[in-house]
């Protein structure tokens, strides 16, 4: 056989979803408490986005059956175990220890599923339903959707989360998903699917439509070799952060052992709906001009660089195209130098900076209020930054806050320890914590210059979201930000106003403390001074001491007696 035979033998195409069917950790189902936490949030944010789109206040259930059997009590234990050295691994960083860790709880997490792990997960939300003719396109065909082509704040923005769902859970169990949706037309379409990999395509296997009023989405699938664990990863955690970062969401939870949850909503309007925005000249690369370019339909560069991207004026067009040395011609026709050209010259002309009028952060007020009702701290303080750009045109927005104190911070057999929650457009990341940018800039802060002397024991919950229309993630998996410098730097900036606030916060515990303890000593001397003033004077020593704690009290004042005077005063 010629080398012509064997190669055309050999080669073959590869799709996309038969690509990431042999690659499910990229989108992150790498193991049994992961991929559980994966699905749960993949429909979520996929009906959190639905609803706020169609200017619906959303309320998504999720009810877990277990029709697996019990789970191991020795192979949870061991994980446990497992889990606590891989945090102390990745506060020490060290990763090669990291990896080995990992490698192990998944050897021990897929045993556990191996004989345990079978879960029929159904997740429903109130939006405004999929058409019946878009269902097989929505959940069978990877990177489609409404979400990938826009360049608009949202939580999922890749067009493969659902239909990942949709294939682990054919990959683990050979059965399809059964998807219930109606636009509100009275009418309700009810597909059962697969995803067919060779043809990144849905496989219908049974589709009926029936009389109806409900309205919204639904998705009823089986899954097995994945773990309900009620940790700091799973489902449960994920769901009350997502709810600290939605006030305006109502989310239920039904657990399998069949307990229910209800994290209610504490705000009753939706927020503003962020605004697609035209991508900003300063952080295009010359193959996405060229991307654009190919798509478009006008005649000449300068209407195109006019139309396609934000503060781009006709004068500014002209002025970019003669500095780049290129002709006026058909934008298809440009080229790839011509392109580099083009993108060096926008760094050369002074241009406005992205416009941000398309970033919603969840707002301080929303936030306090959610934060007060979910964590029940002594201390909240909460930041939304100025928005900023990131690689010379992207831009995003920081919302941090710190809780101190009651609930804040992670419980554990020696009391309460520190615990970042991290954000991206709301939606919450719960894994990979160590090599994230939002873990990297936290850590970065000198915490002892805030009175915090032990960062990790503190009862502290630090919280930060991340707002854009292009998270900077660092894989498909969407559970950690990639490193970038300016990014960082917000984060860091925003970390250390909101410690400064603290900080004032825990000097006054302290000298309130150091009140309490005076105040202390001179009521416990005070019967015997009043004793030995009756002795001397020869006047009622009960008269004494009740002057003597009345002068007490009034110079050695404590902040509830000060705030309490204060609200008489003003009802006065």
């Amino acid at each position: 056989m010629d080398v012509n035979q064997e190669f055309n033998k050999k080669f073959r195409e590869v799709g996309v979803a038969e690509f990431f069917r042999k690659n499910l950790q990229m989108l992150g189902y790498s193991g049994a408490i992961r991929s559980f936490t994966t699905i749960i949030h993949e429909s979520t944010t996929n009906g959190l986005d639905a609803c706020e789109e169609y200017g619906i206040l959303p309320e998504i259930k999720i009810k877990i059956k277990d029709i697996g059997s019990s789970k191991k009590s020795k192979g949870n234990t061991k994980l446990e175990k497992l889990q606590e050295k891989l945090n102390e691994a990745e506060r020490a960083g060290k990763p090669g220890l990291i990896n080995r860790l990992k490698v192990k709880m998944e050897r021990v997490e897929n045993e556990i599923a191996g004989s345990s792990g079978h879960y029929i997960i159904s997740i429903e939300d109130n939006g405004p339903g999929v058409p019946s003719e878009y269902i097989p396109k929505v959940f069978g065909s990877m990177l489609s959707g409404t979400k990938f082509h826009r360049y608009v704040q949202s939580r999922g923005q890749q067009g493969i989360g659902a239909v990942g769902a949709v294939l682990f859970g054919q990959m683990t169990t050979g059965k399809p998903t059964k998807i219930m949706s109606s636009t509100g037309a009275g009418k309700t379409s009810i597909v059962f699917l697969k995803v067919d990999v060779d043809k990144n395509s849905a496989e219908i296997i049974e589709e009926n439509e029936v009389e109806s009023d409900w309205k919204g989405t639904k998705l009823v699938t089986e899954f097995k070799k994945i773990i309900y664990r009620k940790g700091e990863q799973g489902p449960f955690e994920y769901l009350r952060r997502t709810a600290i970062a939605n006030p305006h969401a109502t989310i239920i939870l039904e657990e399998p052992n069949k307990k229910k949850t209800i994290w209610r909503r504490t705000a009753k309007s939706l927020p503003p709906l962020p605004k697609e925005m035209k991508p900003h000249p300063l952080g295009l690369s010359a193959d996405d001009l060229l991307r654009f370019a190919k798509r478009s339909n006008l005649k000449k560069v300068s209407k195109f660089l006019q139309s396609s991207f934000s503060r781009i004026s006709s004068n500014r067009s002209k002025e970019v195209i003669k500095i780049a040395k290129v002709e006026d011609k058909e934008p298809q026709k440009l080229i790839h130098s011509e392109a580099e050209r083009l993108t060096t010259a926008f760094k050369t002309v002074k241009l406005l900076s992205p416009s941000t009028e398309g970033l919603i952060p969840i707002g301080e007020n929303h936030l306090t209020t959610s934060l007060k009702k979910i964590l029940n701290a002594k201390f909240i303080s909460v930041l939304t930054r100025k928005p900023s750009v990131y690689r010379g045109g992207i831009p995003f927005q920081v919302e941090v806050a710190l809780a101190y104190g009651g609930g804040a911070g992670k419980s554990n057999e020696n009391g309460k320890k520190m615990e970042i929650m991290r954000f991206a457009n709301k939606s919450p990341l719960l894994f990979d914590t160590g090599s994230c940018a939002i873990s990297k800039s936290v850590r970065s802060v000198n915490w002892k210059n805030y009175n915090i002397s032990d960062l990790e024991k503190a009862p502290l919950t630090i919280f930060v979201n991340i707002i854009s229309p292009h998270i900077p993630y660092k894989s498909a998996g969407k559970q950690a930000l990639a490193d970038n410098d300016e990014v960082m730097k917000e984060i860091r900036f925003a970390v250390m106003d909101v410690a400064r606030r603290l900080k004032r916060y825990l000097s006054g515990m302290k000298r309130e403390a150091i009140k309490i303890k005076r105040r202390s000593i001179f009521l416990k001397y005070a019967p015997e001074v009043a004793w030995a003033l009756g002795v001397i004077t020869d006047k009622d020593q009960e008269k004494i001491e009740a002057k003597l704690i009345k002068i007490i009290r009034t110079k050695v004042k404590l902040k509830e007696e000060k705030e309490e005077a204060e609200k008489r005063s003003t009802n006065k």
